[in-house]
């Protein structure tokens, strides 16, 4: 073999061991990196978690605006309650799931507001707002009330009364037939905001008042509406695992730092295409695995091998789906480099 040989050989090995070395350095890394981050995000998840927990605002005395418990897990259940719901006693719910079905829709929230009126609404005032033949004994003497609902302040005080029910009391005439009363068509009205916690977790405020638009006393006045429980169930990924199957193809930036013959340095840039990965979804990865690439600046360019990337931008706030992480190399002229790259999948 000739001294030519025998330097091709040496240089092969050489990247063997790199890239083994690569490997294993890779894995210790991760090791590493978990075990000094997994006290971090234990307490993110804690802080996530009681961010979406059943909370009522009650700022202004009103209690008609809360942030809906978030139940994370399967809808299987659910839904099938709901579908048994529709089938024995709700038909226009039962038209909305088949189509639903029959537009191949996926329902992946679902969410119930509960609330109720404070006040009684058959109780009477004390003074009637409207008598009709007062005193004359006619059967058809009345006594017209509203059955008011009282907009309360902060410290309790009422600042206005809406007037949600009525009722009408007929003195002359037989027990049986003393009484009509009713409730007014209000219009109940839900605003339902929702928000995206940095882990994807959805969480779901509601607000609830109605309006008695049918006196023009009460024209567009809203009456808040006390929230009694808010429920939402969303069906949501989080856990991390592994895929074999991950492709993408990335944009990357080189920064070479060092070459085994004369020690110069460079940045290239160039694309790649990686195989595997680590993460929630195979869209949504924190680490990567098994990235091949070529890189050139015109002049020269060599192929490149990455056995491992990871997204800096899980713990940079600013910064979105940027992997970095080490590779070897080697050039159309035959020469082995190894560096630190930046990538960004597209």
């Amino acid at each position: 073999m000739t001294a030519r040989t025998y330097y091709e050989v040496i240089k092969v090995v050489i990247l063997g061991l790199i890239i083994a070395a690569l490997i294993v350095g890779g894995i210790k890394g991760l090791a590493w990196v978990d075990m000094r981050l997994s006290h971090q995000e234990a307490q993110n998840k804690i802080e996530l978690e009681n961010a979406r927990k059943y909370k009522v605002y009650d700022a202004e005395a009103a209690a008609n605006l809360a942030r809906a418990n978030t139940v994370i897990g399967s809808l299987k259940s659910e839904v099938s309650r709901l579908q048994k719901i529709a089938d024995t006693k709700n038909h226009a719910l039962q038209e909305a799931l088949a189509d639903i079905k029959k537009n191949n829709e996926v329902i992946f929230n679902l969410g119930e507001t509960v609330a109720s009126l404070n006040d009684n609404i058959r109780k009477l005032n004390t003074k009637s707002s409207h008598e009709y033949k007062a005193g004359t004994g006619d059967p058809n003497e009345q006594y017209f009330v509203d059955i008011m609902y009282p907009i309360k302040d902060k410290d309790g005080k009422v600042e206005r009364e809406v007037p949600y029910a009525w009722a009408i009391f007929y003195p002359n005439r037989p027990a049986a037939t003393q009484w009509k009363y009713g409730i007014y068509p209000l219009d109940y009205h839900v605003r339902t905001i929702q928000t995206k916690q940095e882990d994807g977790q959805i969480n779901t405020y509601n607000e609830v008042w109605f309006e008695n638009n049918h006196r023009k006393m009460s024209k567009g006045v809203e009456v808040p509406v006390k929230i009694s429980s808010s429920e939402f169930t969303q069906s949501l990924n989080r856990e991390s695992r592994f895929y074999w199957w991950a492709p993408h193809v990335n944009l990357n930036l080189d920064l070479n730092v060092g070459k085994f013959d004369n020690g110069t340095g460079y940045i290239r840039p160039g694309i790649s295409f990686s195989t595997s990965g680590y993460g929630r979804t195979t869209n949504d990865l924190i680490w990567r695995f098994v990235d091949f690439g070529i890189s050139t600046n015109g002049n020269e360019t060599y192929f490149k091998f990455t056995p491992f990337t990871y997204n800096i931008g899980e713990n940079l706030p600013l910064i979105s789906n940027t992997f970095i992480g080490p590779f070897v190399g080697y050039s159309t002229e035959g020469k082995v480099s190894f560096g630190v790259g930046i990538s960004v999948p597209f």
